[in-house]
């Protein structure tokens, strides 16, 4: 007997996105003087992949950020022992790492204004997100083909995360699936659920514009974390039609769904509690006669063409047109005719 095994779950949120390229980058950087002396595992790690796993509070704004892969140290290449122990000798040290394109690093002032604490295991950073003009020509980053900012989120608990990246799009080299977005330009994803969609809509549209944004960016690093967070994206996500377009009709929905969305919101209707709302002036049809009680009669006629069971036309005898209402067949008007 055979039995049928579930299929595991691919891992797919790494301290790195894939889509986002490294970037060689020259840091100067030296540990706060609180984390001199200080064991190693309190002040910082750094993996045999070369990659910084822990920067302690103290020094956490001091240049470096978590995910950074160490290459070398004041000129000097070497493992991952070699380079920490000589970063930790509290000087000032010239540091080559490879980080992801656009990041650098958040300052304690842009995380108190938006209310943010780091995270245990997570990297906290800035990514600028632009559409850059120049001489009324756009210039975008290669193999770019729409307007688009190219995010799919899933706002929950005052975070945007990213659950999907849209192919040649602004963002497409700078930010990843698996990031969470926790503020834009500066302003924090507002807690309101009614106003959450216009709050994102509203700043993704200024970057569609060619506004340059930074958005405040945290990324799980540690492996238990990124498994966590993996999850929990995993359950806000549904699932996207199979029904694949084209690139060009894809293109003109955003456009028009951009459009109309800056339109709209413009738009501020009257209220119909207002003094100055519009009134419609009342018609008086001209086939209703109305009296000072208010009760409207009406004095137009109706004709109705009824099919007949008499193949002979001849043979149909004239309507006597009387009330309905007729008190008897001897009658000779309607109970309710004047008399």
């Amino acid at each position: 007997m055979s039995f049928g095994m579930s299929k595991k779950k691919e891992f797919w949120l790494k301290p790195l996105p894939p889509n986002v390229p490294l970037v060689k980058t020259v840091v100067s950087f030296k540990i706060a003087d609180q984390d001199v002396g200080r064991p190693p595992a309190e002040v910082m790690k750094i993996d045999e992949d070369m990659m910084i796993s822990f920067i302690s509070a103290n020094s956490y704004f001091n240049g470096l950020i978590m995910g950074d892969k160490v290459v070398k140290v004041n000129d000097f290449p070497g493992k991952a022992a070699k380079c920490l122990a000589e970063i930790l000798k509290g000087e000032k040290c010239q540091i080559e790492v490879l980080r992801r394109k656009g990041a650098y690093p958040v300052t304690k002032e842009r995380l108190a204004r938006v209310g943010a604490v780091v995270k245990k295991g997570h990297a906290c950073f800035l990514v600028d997100v632009e559409r850059v003009f120049s001489n009324e020509i756009i210039i975008q980053a290669p193999n770019v083909t729409t307007t688009s900012v190219g995010l799919k989120l899933g706002v929950m608990k005052k975070r945007g995360y990213v659950t999907k990246i849209e192919d040649d799009s602004i963002a497409t080299t700078l930010i990843g699936r698996g990031d969470s977005i926790i503020d834009m330009g500066g302003d924090a994803i507002p807690f309101n659920d009614n106003y959450t969609d216009t709050f994102v809509r509203e700043h993704l549209s200024k970057v569609s514009t060619g506004s340059k944004m930074s958005f405040l960016i945290e990324r799980p690093i540690i492996l238990e974390y990124a498994k966590e967070h993996q999850k929990y994206i995993e359950s806000i996500t549904y699932e996207d039609s199979d029904i694949e377009m084209a690139k060009d009709v894809v293109d003109i929905g955003r456009r028009a769904s951009n459009m109309h969305f800056i339109i709209f919101k413009k738009m501020t209707p009257t209220s119909i509690l207002s003094e100055d709302v519009r009134r419609q002036k009342k018609t008086t049809n001209k086939t209703t006669e109305a009296g000072e009680s208010n009760i409207s009669v009406s004095t137009c006629s109706t004709t109705n063409n009824i099919s007949s069971d008499v193949s002979d036309p001849e043979d149909l005898k004239p309507v006597v047109t009387k009330s309905h209402a007729a008190g008897s067949s001897s009658d000779s008007g309607g109970a309710f005719d004047d008399e």
